[in-house]
């Protein structure tokens, strides 16, 4: 599952593949992933705030997909809303951890889902590096969408 998004994501959002994005891990409530700091470095050498901010919500966007389709939802998945707080320059390779902010029943939101409702669903991504020290935190809401029909 979670080789086959990565696979997904570098065709489908190339960036992720330019970045050096790396699936690592996933269960129910949690997805880790990691990147490079080269590519995603800024003037000062530090990890760029732009690229850890698109990362940090990849990497949730990414926990909710692999949810989703784990139970046979058929929805598109967009960010509403999040706020980041950099708490210090991070000098060395990104590490980030997807959470839900709290248990998820994804067979009622597939019933919704079918119903043609939306589901909101809120996650906490943290970027950390290899020792796992804290560099940044984002608080950020997703809504799941049921898909459009497709036009003849």
């Amino acid at each position: 599952m979670v080789k086959s998004l990565q696979e997904f994501l570098y065709s489908h959002i190339p960036l992720t593949k330019d970045m050096g994005l790396e699936l690592v891990s996933f269960n129910e409530n949690t997805l880790t992933a990691k990147a490079p700091l080269l590519p995603n470095s800024n003037d000062k050498a530090s990890a760029f705030g732009g690229s850890s901010s698109a990362l940090m919500i990849i990497s949730a966007w990414s926990l909710i997909k692999l949810c989703c389709d784990a139970h046979q939802i058929n929805a598109d998945i967009v960010i509403h809303e999040n706020h980041t707080q950099w708490q210090k320059p991070l000098y060395d390779d990104l590490f980030l951890e997807a959470n839900f902010t709290e248990k998820y029943n994804f067979k009622a939101v597939k019933h919704r889902i079918e119903k043609n409702k939306h589901f909101r669903v809120q996650c906490e991504i943290i970027l950390v590096d290899v020792d796992a020290n804290i560099y940044s935190t984002m608080t950020a809401k997703y809504v799941i969408i049921p898909k459009k029909e497709e036009s003849l």
